[in-house]
């Protein structure tokens, strides 16, 4: 029997709590775990409403079992690894042929989160802890790699980005470098009837029917300013973020303590989808059709100005936010065949976007102009953007 096999047969001796359904675009995920935290955080971190978009046909429904067995860990015997596989922001596994054809994937972490995968058919997969405490967020972090394995699989395009439902239903695509404003305009499009899609990395998807913009499962990052803007600080001062210390706990001082982990960010509190809902009132979805693409400019500038750019001038606006190859990424870890993404397939489909979509840019100073007024200003991009595509359709013969 081979050891994903031995796997579940234990915890079907053991038993577990009622499985989990995550869906998430197309990713259908059936998560066991009996760990009561674990299952917690899971739903927690995927809650989502519905799309009200069509979406492409959901992939079949695939499992993945999340347990802490520290004894499996210990006694662990395998042969010689058989390659290395690198992961998100340079995480390595050891890779090892098992039974049956089952890859098992070994982390190279011996000190804070040990752990391994295993998986017969690179779809359905077992994560194995060593401690109970790091089921959970080693659960969240496996969907959410075989979320973006899955979306990158079908063609779609990966961005540092941020995307939201507006309450009509038009879908916003904001890019941007760092501090432009891109997480905290999503979370102000979602509020009050909207939804959030994407708040960090978020890919454009090609579809029959159009472009969707898809979000990626992973937390909310908010900066003091926007926890302060969006009037959610007494909410948030008291929860302390998974990876993160939270500068916002009550007696905190100014001075930020030091990094739990190295590179990780000290000015912003980490929350989940579930909690961005109940503090902010703002839903996730998985995915929303795209009407609007926007790139943020931080400027020093009295009042945000809006204007429509030219095809050049869009794709060297949008070309740095493009992860293409990836960055945090030197494969598809997760993939049968973990080749190294190249970026010529992303920049075919990033020509092939500007080819149907119009972009504009919004110049402006997110800690004076990121407020109540944002619905306004998505209007003025949104009637450029109708402008400019009814000036070309008669453009053309």
């Amino acid at each position: 029997m081979g050891l994903y096999a031995s796997l579940i047969a234990r915890s079907e001796r053991i038993g577990t709590l009622p499985p989990l359904t995550v869906d998430w675009y197309r990713t259908r995920l059936r998560v066991w775990t009996r760990d009561p935290a674990a299952h917690r955080h899971i739903v927690s971190q995927h809650q989502l409403v519905a799309p009200t978009h069509r979406v492409p046909a959901p992939h079949p429904v695939a499992e993945l079992h999340a347990v802490a067995d520290p004894e499996l860990i210990a006694g662990l015997r395998l042969g010689a690894p058989t390659g290395r596989r690198q992961a998100f922001t340079g995480e390595w596994y050891a890779e090892h042929a098992g039974h049956g054809g089952e890859m098992v994937l070994v982390s190279e972490d011996t000190d804070k989160h040990p752990h391994v995968l295993v998986t017969p058919d690179f779809r359905s997969w077992a994560v194995v802890a060593r401690e109970s405490g790091s089921v959970g967020l080693l659960a969240g972090r496996t969907v959410r790699e075989l979320v973006r394995e899955a979306v990158v699989a079908d063609g779609a395009l990966m961005f540092h980005g941020a995307a939201a439902q507006r309450p009509d239903g038009r879908g916003v695509f904001l890019a941007g470098a760092s501090s432009a404003g891109k997480t905290s305009s999503a979370v102000w499009l979602g509020r009050r009837g909207g939804r959030l899609v994407g708040t960090d990395r978020t890919f454009l998807a090609p579809t029959g029917t159009g472009w969707l913009a898809v979000g990626l499962p992973v937390s909310t990052r908010l900066g003091a300013g926007s926890v302060e803007a969006l009037g959610i600080l007494d909410a948030v001062r008291d929860r302390v973020p998974v990876r993160a210390i939270n500068p916002f706990r009550t007696g905190g001082s100014a001075a930020p303590a030091p990094r739990s982990e190295p590179g990780m960010p000290m000015d912003k509190v980490w929350l989940s989808n579930g909690e961005i809902r109940e503090i902010v009132g703002s839903p996730f979805t998985a995915a929303t059709r795209l009407d609007t693409v926007v790139v943020l400019e931080r400027a020093a500038c009295a009042e945000p100005r809006v204007e429509r750019l030219d095809a050049a001038d869009a794709a060297a606006a949008l070309r740095p936010h493009l992860l293409a190859p990836d960055p945090d990424y030197r494969s598809r870890w997760l993939a049968r065949d973990a080749a190294p993404e190249t970026p010529e397939r992303a920049l075919s489909g990033l020509s092939e976007l500007l080819g149907e979509h119009t972009v504009v840019r919004l110049s402006w100073d997110p800690a004076r102009h990121c407020d109540a007024r944002l619905p306004h200003l998505m209007d003025e991009a949104d009637a450029l953007a109708r402008d400019s595509a009814v000036v070309e359709g008669m453009a053309r013969p």
